[in-house]
């Protein structure tokens, strides 16, 4: 009875061992791994982009674990954590999960019919070729990132004079009058008289 435990323990362990097919992309390994907005001369890619606690994704991860070892030497597969790498959500406009996109020669097509192993292969193989392409966009530079960062600020300032015009003016007065009685406060205490030298005759 030990050593078939022993055995059972081993076997599960060298399960755990086996290499996944599927590559996890970072924010920061994106672009250097696909190379998707210079042409992907790395290859194609299936890359499912998904949320570790979405219900869906934890269904379609054994899934994509058979896509991908269908598809090895043939066809990079990985999937993005959006999660834990927004800016890569950010740039592909990822508002649901899982959401599946196909990478090829600088298009990306968007996966949307059944979640099996054969219609994601049928979709890697050339059936992305009928769905509609758009193109890869690129990396965000800084001013793109401020730029966009600055238009969220904008939209929620007009939001809130849109609907807390009252709030924001007491909020802006107490603002004012807190701040000029610090000053006066600071400045009552830590101004000091100029000492002048007087010229002796």
């Amino acid at each position: 009875m030990p050593a078939f435990r022993s055995l059972l323990l081993l076997l599960s362990m060298a399960l755990l061992c086996v290499a996944s097919n599927v590559v996890d992309l970072t924010s920061d390994s994106f672009e250097h791994l696909t190379q998707a907005s210079t042409g992907a001369t790395t290859g194609d890619w299936l890359l499912e982009f998904y949320a570790p606690w979405c219900g869906h994704c934890k269904s379609l991860a054994p899934v994509f674990e058979q896509v991908a070892d269908e598809l090895k030497g043939t066809v990079n597969v990985a999937k993005v954590d959006v999660t834990a790498n927004a800016p890569l959500g950010q740039r592909f406009a990822i508002k649901g999960f899982p959401t599946i996109l196909f990478f090829h020669e600088g298009s990306m097509y968007e996966y949307e019919s059944a979640r099996t192993k054969e219609a994601l292969v049928a979709f890697a193989e050339g059936g992305f070729a009928s769905a509609a392409n758009t193109p890869v966009p690129g990396v965000p530079s800084v001013v793109d990132t401020i730029t966009k960062e600055l238009d969220v600020v904008r939209r929620d300032v007009v939001h809130l004079l849109g609907t807390k015009k009252n709030a924001i003016v007491a909020i802006f007065a107490s603002g004012l009058t807190i701040g000029l009685l610090l000053g006066c406060f600071c400045n009552c205490f830590t101004s000091r008289p100029i000492a002048t030298k007087q010229k002796r005759n």
